[in-house]
This record gives structure tokens, sequence and C-alpha cells, in this order.
């Protein structure tokens, strides 16, 4: 499916923008865009893919999509009326108008909670009162009052950041170029290796670091340890086989993506992506071709 570049039409008066949306349906392309979008949804139900990953979505639930992510909502068919899906969405760019305000001391830790979580993540159930009541007020607000309200929004969902799921695997943040050259290149190595059996000691040498130190190092570019970030690997890859129906059996998958288990690779498939590998599968065929 091809990805479109979106261009977001926020107006040129403002560094926040808030679009409220009341239409038949949800943008049917797969598209990515430069902002990060705080996403409620208000009215719908249905899937949401975000690069390679399928999550259900429903009235209430609350994303945040990092830039360039390519995503689309796809809404469960049903006898659609008008006005049938509703949603707010929060557009903002930290390196745009707002990256002198980002450069703050005072609002470094929000800038580190945005750049780690470029790949995205829902908010938790439990707090999902909380952050619709943000976003209401946000909505509601104008000018400056619009402005504090949208840190007020940032600052309550650095306050579950603990709690959050990437939505997908992407590349990492770039804090510096050395950092960076080196974390893609164990990224690469791990993507390039992840049908074998990769051990912390395979991956510690490729970056020239004791095992102990590639541990810190890995979950500090990445927030992921080693062992969640090869299982994710592999079930992208798993997720890319079976929806291009290149194998006969889920079991084949399995071992073709550096599982040995088929009962390890159902446990691994269901902990990542939310259901099992045959689940995934017809949810894919059911919603992404309606």
């Amino acid at each position: 499916m091809k990805t479109i570049q979106f261009n977001v039409p926020a107006p040129k008066d403002r560094s926040v923008y808030v679009q409220e949306d009341r239409l038949d349906h949800f943008y049917p392309y797969l598209h990515r865009h430069e902002e990060y979008q705080i996403m409620w949804i208000v009215k719908g139900n249905g899937t949401l893919l975000v690069d390679d990953s399928f999550h259900t979505f429903k009235q209430d639930d609350v994303f945040l999509l990092g830039p360039n992510q390519a995503h689309v909502f796809k809404s469960t068919p049903s006898s659609a009326t008008h006005e049938d899906v509703q949603s707010v969405s929060v557009f903002f760019n930290p390196k745009g108008s707002l990256s002198n305000m980002f450069n703050m001391p005072e609002l470094s830790a929000l800038l580190d909670f945005i750049s780690k979580n470029a790949r995205g993540f829902k908010v938790p159930d439990n707090y999902i009162a909380r952050v619709k009541r943000r976003i209401s007020i946000l909505k509601d607000s104008h000018q400056m009052d619009q402005l504090m309200n949208f840190f007020y929004l940032l600052r309550a969902l650095n306050q579950v950041s603990a709690e959050l799921k990437p939505l997908s695997i992407s590349a990492v943040n770039q804090h510096d170029e050395d950092g960076f050259l080196r974390i893609n290149s164990v990224c690469k190595f791990i993507k390039d290796n992840y049908k074998n059996n990769i051990t912390l000691e395979d991956a510690a040498g490729h970056a020239n670091l004791t095992p102990q130190a590639f541990c810190r190092y890995f979950k500090k570019h990445t927030g992921l340890t080693l062992v969640t970030y090869i299982n994710e690997i592999r079930i992208q890859e798993a997720c890319k086989l079976l929806t291009a129906k290149r194998y006969e059996s889920i079991s084949l998958v399995a071992y073709n993506c550096g599982f040995n288990s088929i009962t390890n690779f159902n446990r691994v498939f269901r902990f990542i992506v939310g259901q099992s590998p045959k689940e995934y599968f017809l949810k894919y065929s059911n919603s992404l071709y309606q």
C-alpha cells in the first residue's frame, strides 16, 4: 500500500493546531506527516495500522502518532450514517515554531518525553479520563491559553510514560551522530540476523561494548531490552509473511522468523500484537481491504 506524504493544513499563526472531525469515516489512505499527532477517538471503532503493526481502537481511545509514522484508521464496516465517526486531533512539531520553547530548561523533561516516544503509543485505559479532559480544555481555549494548555496536556502524558508501549518499531532517536551510527549499526546487525540465535555477547561484541555496558546503552537509545527488540523484529517480519501469504502454515512462518517453538511464537506474538497469529491474519484480511 502506497504511503501519502500529507501536509497538515495548520494555520501559520498557530504553533499547536487542533482539528475536530465529524465524518462518515476516518481518512481512508495510509499517510504520514512531519507533525506529531495526538488523536482522541470521540466516536468510532476499527483497526489502526501504524507502519507494519495493527491495533484495534474504540470510542474514547487516545493515541500519539510520531513524526512520519505511516498510519491509517480503518473503521469497522457498518451501516454508516452521516457523522458516523468523530475525533479530535492535536498536531505539533517540536522542530518548528515550538523549538525555542522546548529548548528552555524548564521544558527539557517534556522534550525528552516526546523524543523518546517518536514511535507513538496508546494512552492506558486508566488515564483516559484525565487525558480527555486536557484535550477538551485545549480544544476550547485560544491564543496563549491554548499554548499553555498544550503543555499541560504533555505533562499529563509524561506522568504515565513508564506505562507506555511503542505502537511500532522504527528508527531510534538521533541524540548524537556517533551514538546514532553505533546503535544504527547494531540494529542493522540484528535485522540482518534475526533468523539466527543472537546472544547478548554477539550484539555487545558488534558494538565493541561489554555485555553489561551494552545493556544500558541499548536500553537508553531504543527504550527496549535486547530480547524485546529481537522479538519485535521477528514478529514484525512474521506479520509481513502472514499478510503476504507466502507460507502455507503458521508454523513455517514461526520457524522462518527465528522461533524454535510454535508455542513460544504464539505466546510472543500475542504479547506484542495483542492477538494470535490467526486472529491477526483474519483481521488484516477483513479490515485492510474492506
